[in-house]
């Protein structure tokens, strides 16, 4: 008889599966990380970019609209790494930013992006003749617009989104400004194009806001895997599943923008295969699926002092603790869902997780960047805000903090609660 987990070890399993604890070696078994999931990687095998393309790799795909977010979410993961990490991944071509899936830019391993397009791609774009009408966008318009970009493009180039459409421009294109969000997405929902390299070609151009190039996605992407039909599905689920700990159907339907019937297949296939094992929850009538490796001792884990940090958690908008399930529910009290998400408008807030013994895992709060009154801008300060009912100190803050200013270069950071 299958002993079905409480609703804390399912969280403490999800925030084992998401690196975001100490214990990680049983979600690192499960995706090949060995020592990145473990509280002291290697750093003669993991480090720097190759730490962050590790990372990328894991989580299969993380939210990557907003490029700040996007850049902590790897570094909350990767302690000891930096935002010039990141960046050079990007310029390595280890990691890329595109949509792979429900028209919502991630940051995807490189090699990753193809397959999962191919897989996911198709129900997107018949929604995109509707849109192009609503913008006043014709077909014959797009086209042009797709041969200019290619050739502008071509031979390695790297170009800003407004030195792409300087080059429409130049081919004689008339274009609205509107339009211009659109045609992008599109070059890179079809897998023409990526959000690539950060720095321009033999030039420095990078600096904090910078955001991705764009690059074709033929020149820029060295070795591109190829999965498609069953065998692609059945990897979408299992790496998605040992990504995020127990999960439902439901969960992968709509994260990866699945039918219900294509999630419950590739979950079936992904546990024949043996990367996944079904397990019960308490109080879900639902199955949930998880990586086996990440199964060992997972009954009682709640009681293991070293399964989450001892400090809170500063996760960045738009994390996956939260954006990779459609039940929230065990690490967000539904009656604070407004104040992440207030008038429901889906911009999720940076959120406080509790790392203590008694709710650890827990959204316990926000916090965002304040500007800061420092001089030349080498400090920053962080104020917090905790959910009703939830206590939060600027001493629990103070390990995230520091560990978010030497992410980003600062010589110090204070922390707030208001």
């Amino acid at each position: 008889m299958t002993t079905a987990l409480t609703p804390s070890e399912l969280l403490q399993l999800r925030m084992r599966a998401q690196l975001l604890s100490r214990s990680r070696e049983a979600s690192g078994a499960s995706s090949g990380l060995g020592a990145l999931a473990t509280a002291d990687p290697d750093p003669g095998q993991f480090s720097g970019p190759q730490r962050i393309a590790a990372v990328t790799r894991h989580m299969l795909a993380l939210q990557g609209q907003d490029w700040p977010s996007s850049r902590w979410a790897l570094g909350v993961r990767a302690p000891g790494t930096g935002v010039a990490d990141v960046h050079a991944a990007f310029d390595e071509g280890l990691i890329v930013r595109s949509w792979p899936m429900r028209g919502t830019v991630h940051v995807v391993a490189a090699e990753d992006i193809g397959w999962m397009q191919e897989l996911t791609s198709a129900r997107v774009l018949r929604g995109a003749a509707k849109r192009r009408e609503f913008l006043g966008l014709d077909d014959a318009t797009l086209e042009r617009v797709v041969e200019a970009s290619l050739t502008a493009l071509a031979g390695g180039a790297r170009l800003t989104r407004e030195e792409l459409s300087d080059a429409w421009t130049a081919a004689g294109i008339e274009w609205q400004s509107s339009w211009r969000y659109h045609l992008v997405w599109w070059l890179c929902q079809n897998g023409l194009a990526v959000l690539g390299p950060v720095s321009q070609a033999g030039a420095a151009r990078e600096t904090a806001s910078s955001e991705p190039l764009i690059v074709r996605a033929e020149d820029w992407i060295s070795a591109p895997r190829r999965l498609s039909g069953d065998e692609a599905l059945c990897e979408l689920a299992a790496r998605y599943a040992a990504a995020r700990g127990p999960v439902t159907a439901k969960d992968l339907a709509w994260w990866a923008g699945l039918t219900m019937g294509d999630s419950k297949r590739g979950l079936a296939l992904a546990a024949e295969s043996g990367a996944l094992q079904q397990v019960a929850v308490a109080g879900s009538l639902a199955p949930h699926w998880c990586a086996g490796e990440l199964l060992g001792g997972a009954v009682g884990v709640g009681s293991d002092p070293d399964a989450v940090p001892s400090s809170s958690l500063l996760l960045p908008a738009f994390d996956e603790h939260l954006l990779g399930y459609t039940d929230r529910s065990p690490q967000l009290d539904p009656a604070h869902f407004d104040r992440i998400v207030p008038g429901r408008n889906g911009v999720f807030r940076a959120t406080v997780v509790a790392g203590g013994p008694a709710s650890r895992g827990v959204v316990h709060g926000t916090w965002q960047r304040a500007r800061s009154s420092g001089s030349n801008g080498t400090s920053a300060r962080i104020v917090a805000t905790p959910m009703p009912g939830c206590e939060l100190l600027p001493e629990d803050l103070t390990e995230p903090v520091t560990q978010w200013a030497q992410f980003h270069g600062f010589a110090g950071a204070s922390a707030e609660v208001v």
